[in-house]
């Protein structure tokens, strides 16, 4: 009997430590990343040159590809593999209690599973094909295109935030009913503000 409870507090310990370490991943390398990939696009609105030469700079990096793979693409792989995890293994109670925070838990499962496809077919293009103005701008000339890196961008923001006002309650920063209602607005100003910097990103490749 002392063997299985002391294999469940094991196992309870490992899966609160994981899920402390997909929380922080998602904050840090991952957020961090998206803002500035959100950033860096919007040098497009000053034209294709000035984007280009962004995009060729941020080429030119010595050892970027390393850095890219230890600082981005193994974390997300992490983000992505557990976080699929929780969502095969989650239960929804959606459909018995319309409480706005079920809803955001179910998008949170879907916004999820569009960033990591996104995420996916960005570093396709920006690896093997051609991540100048004229190649991006090339993958938004259509309205099918538009409206999938549109929705793309949007629900990895709204990911990300949504997510980020967990990670204050995982974390014990936002302790109370106040300071999670405060930091509720202030993830959406995040949101909206983002949302805004990449709207205003890929609009300007039409």
């Amino acid at each position: 009997m002392s063997s299985e409870v002391g294999m469940k507090v094991n196992e309870n310990s490992s899966h609160f430590l994981i899920r402390r370490i997909h929380s922080l991943m998602g904050l840090l390398p991952i957020g961090i990343f998206l803002t500035f990939h959100l950033c860096l696009n919007l040098s497009a609105r000053f034209g294709p040159e000035t984007y280009d030469k962004v995009i060729a700079f941020m080429q030119s990096i010595p050892g970027i590809f390393l850095i890219e793979v230890v600082v981005i693409f193994i974390p997300i792989a992490f983000h992505a593999i557990y976080g699929t995890y929780v969502v095969y293994t989650g239960q929804s109670n959606v459909l018995r209690y319309r409480y706005v925070r079920n809803w955001l838990y179910i998008i949170q499962r879907i916004s999820g599973i569009v960033t990591v496809l996104f995420v996916v077919y960005h570093v396709v293009l920006i690896r093997f094909g051609d991540a100048s103005f004229a190649g991006m701008q090339g993958s938004v000339s259509t309205p099918i295109g538009f409206i999938f890196n549109l929705l793309g961008i949007i629900l990895s923001i709204f990911h990300f935030t949504n997510g980020l006002w967990a990670f204050a309650i995982t974390w014990g920063i936002t302790v109370g009913p106040r300071a999670q209602k405060i930091w509720t607005y202030v993830c959406g100003v995040i949101f909206v503000l983002m949302s805004i910097i990449g709207t205003l990103a890929i609009t300007a490749f039409m």
